[in-house]
């Protein structure tokens, strides 16, 4: 028991045991700045101090070590592809926790142990018995049942079971009597038990029917599995005998999965698990970062230290947002400096990141490399390998890009890098198939091979990598399959970089420096360009597994980006849990009325064709109205009108601003041309349009989301775009009439009110514009009346518009200029009511600056809840590129703020009507608006859930200083319920 007359005791603490029971028994917690889960980690901080007190009391440990499952498969599912399979996914806001327990450990300055392809369990057991070798106690710190079998006579290894019990001591030792109690076997028999029995939770098969009590009667008459097995024959109960007998090679599976390995090739040997002192300089920047103010004061005083002489550890700062926020009143320099030092690559994430992306950037693409599957035997060796590896980069090829009515043509897989593979099941023979054409032959059938991949497809302990995997989700849901968990690299170099590198072409050459097959190169252009079935399979399977292999390779590369550039949080929250949502919406649809389209067709066309007259009328002659250079010299050569400007190609301009400016002077062709354009925009983008889209299969529309397209975080809705309806005019209004509620159903409309000017009020923090929230007065016409001294009561509607132009304008960093333009007044007038905007609301001015000067240091700027949004060229040497990026700088964080709390809702939607028990589907989100549809007569149930997800979306994670107000309506169509 002594070595150097020292008593040797080491504590091997269960880390994921820990995590568990701090997650499950303690409330949420999030880190006040940006919203990042931490409850679990405090309280893992909790118990792993309090155990080292409590331990000291009596036998203090001279070696101690916190060991971690690795998320990785084990040796255990080679031998039982099953195991651990019916495991459901580690809840979401436990995920980003998980590392933060390591980071928390190593700050109590006591080893962190994990290790690719052992369980935590292994290396427990392989140090306890190194331990005991030595002639040394040990203490397992866990209840954990699959430990018991470690447990020695002697005392030699004991668990201790630290979970408070009702009528037990807060510390409960587990020696071979608590062994005999729970198991009826003394500890050498536990693994034979373990082996008849089973374990549900595990997916350890066992003995179909044997129980806990069965099982050790058996084992002590027989006095082990084999021999028990070697007699089952002997077993005078009929239903016992028969299945052992029929379980032999389950049991004996079972035993090989319940039996901890002794001998796992441990990195830090025992000596290097000797016990530390807790140092204050690693515990209280880790303490800092976590915001942890209880558990920081009271160490303090048991470290005699002040945590004020400490630093917030700027690597464990994941999430984005409260980088920016921690450095608010530093220095510009000192905040440019703290910045960069999270990035740099010198230690820690940082440091890991730039290694991986050196490594996977050095490896080589080789299409030799690649396989076509096209055999059960081969296919069934690549499931067993995503089984093996844990997860696996995937996507699909179809014959298009809707999904909605896309086939499925073949799936690309790839689990490491270097790898992959296409298995082809679409792919036709020249011609149409009823005209003797069919199937290429050498092809798997579709639903041999989805029937082969489902398990893995769905299993939650398979991680599935993709880009732009919401494609991939609906294709699999056609066929039955549900993909998930999901990463996904486009939505993860998203959340690092904006939008600047979507697609995987472009990710590839920009990070791997690898220029891949494009589809065009495989397929041609055009009307001649083929679809994907009709493509050779070996050309196909080149392009295709390729797909799969840089898809996995741009993983590693930027995945552990995340946590150096603070961008985790944002990722975990609001981006990837948004994919499944957004791919829900695009499957359901909306339904859409092809009468009313009809009958508005003809309506717009009647009234263009009159417009049209009008025009020509005016202008002396007939001429295309849709032509540019016609228009421009009608209006500047003919009817010699002042004020006209030309393009470099030397035409006469006639965009949409020159129209409008010429109406508000009083052209009346202009004005005619500003109307006839609006009627046959509506007319072609939507009334003619629309039934286009109509899905055969579903009998709605079906538009899809881009979900990182736009710079703010703001989603795109495409093909059709259903966003850009509009809605401050009659007629733009009357094509929302034309989208429906299926029969017996209601949409319901909900509306977040003045959103971005709530979320100026809250970033600018302007006092006028809160109380004004807060007592919920007209917005508009509050700034009117500190604007114009005009009392709200009776104030002319005027007035009040000149207000909301200048509230609205202000957010996007309107000119004296484009004001004037807006509300038809003269420059300096429109300058003066900038002046005076400033004047009454101090702080807007002070935000606006802070803006400017942010965006020319940092090349960015940042949402309340941590995303970036990035200007490359906020420094650019072209004065009007800088001004854009000004104004853009002003207004992006507003809208970002405002679309983030909007996916926030969003994201909460679904979960939260379930719990209700609220039958309710999410179609559509068109910028700050969500439309539902209900079963009739449900609606007052529906609203207010809908209301209070969208108005508390921002809590946890952002506590708004203003209030959030939704309007929500229902109606039989989208305009009366909006």
């Amino acid at each position: 028991m002594t070595e150097g007359n020292r008593h040797m005791h080491l504590l091997l603490v269960d880390g994921s045991g820990y995590i568990f029971r701090a997650f499950h028994a303690l409330p949420p917690l999030n880190r006040k700045s940006d919203g990042l889960p931490v409850g679990c980690v405090q309280g893992f901080c909790n118990m792993l101090f309090k155990l080292t007190q409590d331990m000291d009391i009596d036998e203090p440990p001279t070696h101690m070590a916190v060991i971690f499952d690795h998320s990785a498969k084990t040796f255990r599912d080679n031998i039982y592809s099953e195991y651990k399979a019916h495991r459901p996914p580690a809840p979401e806001e436990l995920v980003p926790q998980f590392p933060l327990t390591r980071s928390a450990t190593r700050a109590f300055s006591i080893p962190a142990i994990e290790m690719e392809g052992w369980e935590a369990d292994d290396i427990m057991a392989t140090y306890a018995c190194q331990a005991k070798a030595r002639g040394w106690k040990v203490t397992i710190a866990s209840s954990d049942k699959d430990l018991m079998q470690l447990v020695e006579p002697d005392g030699s290894i004991r668990l201790l079971d630290t979970i408070p019990r009702p009528g037990q001591p807060p510390l409960r030792w587990i020696g071979p009597d608590e062994v005999f109690t729970k198991f009826g076997v003394t500890p050498d028999k536990v693994i034979d038990v373990q082996a008849l029995c089973g374990d549900a939770v595990d997916n350890v098969p066992g003995v179909p029917g044997i129980g806990v009590k069965t099982a050790a009667e058996l084992i002590n008459t027989y006095g082990n599995l084999e021999t028990l097995l070697e007699r089952a024959t002997e077993i005078k109960q009929n239903a016992r005998r028969e299945k052992l007998i029929a379980n032999a090679e389950l049991a004996r599976i079972s035993k090989k999965l319940v039996t901890l390995e002794q001998s796992v090739p441990v990195e830090i040997d025992l000596d290097g698990l000797v016990r530390q002192p807790i140092s204050p300089g690693t515990l209280f920047p880790f303490l800092k970062a976590m915001e942890f103010a209880t558990i920081t004061k009271r160490l303090a005083g048991l470290l005699e230290a002040n945590p004020d002489d400490f630093e917030a550890d700027p690597d464990l700062r994941a999430g984005g947002a409260d980088a920016p926020a921690s450095l608010k009143s530093t220095s510009l320099s000192v905040a440019k400096a703290k910045l960069a030092a999270q990035t740099v690559p010198g230690s820690g994430p940082a440091k890991f990141a730039a290694e991986e992306h050196a490594r996977i950037k050095a490896i080589p693409v080789d299409y030799d490399a690649y396989e076509i599957v096209n055999t059960p035997e081969r296919l069934a060796a690549w499931v067993q390998k995503i089984w093996d590896v844990g997860r696996v980069s995937i996507d699909t090829e179809t014959t298009g890009l809707d999904p909605q009515q896309a086939d499925l043509v073949g799936i690309c897989l790839s689990t490491q890098i270097g790898e992959g593979c296409y298995v082809p099941v679409g792919h036709v023979l020249p011609g149409d198939l009823l005209a003797g054409g069919g199937l290429v032959e050498g092809q798997l059938p579709i639903r041999d091979v989805l029937d082969a991949l489902k398990p893995v497809i769905e299993a939650p302990s398979i991680l599935k990598i993709g880009q732009n995997i919401k494609y991939d989700m609906e294709i699999f849901w056609r066929y039955g399959i549900n993909l998930a968990p999901i990463d996904d690299t486009m939505l993860i170099s998203y959340a690092l970089d904006g939008p600047r590198y979507n697609g995987m072409d472009v990710l590839a050459d920009h990070w791997l420096g690898h220029k891949t097959i494009t589809f065009s190169e495989l397929a041609g252009t055009g009307k001649s360009q083929k679809t994907f079935d009709q493509l050779d399979i070996a050309a196909a399977a080149r392009y295709a597994a390729e797909d799969a292999d840089v898809t996995l390779r741009l993983w590693h590369v930027l995945k552990p980006r995340l946590a150096a550039e603070n961008a985790t949080t944002l990722y975990e929250t609001l981006e990837r849990p948004l994919a499944p949502v957004l791919a829900r919406m695009e499957a359901r649809g909306i339904t859409v009325d092809r009468q009313i389209l009809a009958r508005l067709s003809g309506d717009f066309s009647q009234r263009a064709a009159a417009f049209e007259a009008e025009a020509y009328e005016l202008a002396g002659q007939s001429f295309n109205l849709g032509s540019p250079k016609q228009l421009g010299e009608i209006l500047f050569d003919k009817m010699g009108i002042e004020g006209g400007t030309k393009t470099k190609t030397g035409a006469w301009s006639t965009g949409a601003d020159v129209l409008e400016d010429l109406a508000l002077k009083g052209v009346p062709l202009a004005r005619t041309i500003v109307d006839w354009r609006q009627l046959t925009k509506l007319k072609g983008t939507y009334t003619d349009a629309l039934p286009t889209y109509m899905n055969p299969r579903t009998g709605r529309v079906h538009t899809s989301y881009s979900q990182a397209s736009v710079l703010t975080g703001r989603l795109s809705s495409n093909d059709p775009n259903l966003q850009n309806i509009p809605v401050r005019t009659a007629d733009g209004r009357k094509i929302r009439t034309a989208f429906v509620a299926a029969p017996g159903k209601v949409l319901i409309s909900a509306d977040y009110s003045q959103i971005e000017l709530r979320v100026l009020a809250h970033i600018a923090d302007i006092q006028a514009l809160k109380d004004a929230f807060e007592e919920g007065l007209d917005i508009h016409a509050m700034t009117a009346s500190e604007m114009f001294n005009v009392p709200v009561e009776g104030m002319p509607s005027e007035v009040r518009r000149r207000a909301k132009a200048i509230n609205f304008g202000i957010i996007y960093g309107i000119s004296a200029f484009g004001l004037a333009n807006q509300l038809g007044i003269a420059r300096g007038e429109a300058g003066d009511y900038i002046k005076t905007y400033f004047e009454r609301f101090p702080g807007i001015r002070d935000y606006m600056d802070e803006q400017k000067v942010k965006v020319k240091a940092d090349g960015y700027v940042t949402t309340i809840f941590g995303r970036k949004i990035q200007f490359p060229n906020a420094n650019s040497g072209n004065p009007s590129e800088r001004s854009f990026v000004e104004r853009a700088s002003i207004n992006a964080p507003i809208q970002g703020s405002a679309a983030d709390i909007i996916r926030r809702a969003m994201i909460r939607m679904e979960p939260e009507l379930k719990k209700a028990k609220i039958d309710a589907d999410m179609l559509l989100q068109v910028h700050d608006e969500l439309i539902f549809e209900v079963p009739e007569g449900t609606e007052d149930q529906a609203i207010p859930v809908i209301k209070r997800v969208m108005e508390n979306a921002a809590e946890p994670a952002v506590r708004l200083t203003v209030p959030i107000q939704v309007d929500a309506h229902a109606a039989k169509n989208w305009d009366e319920a909006h």
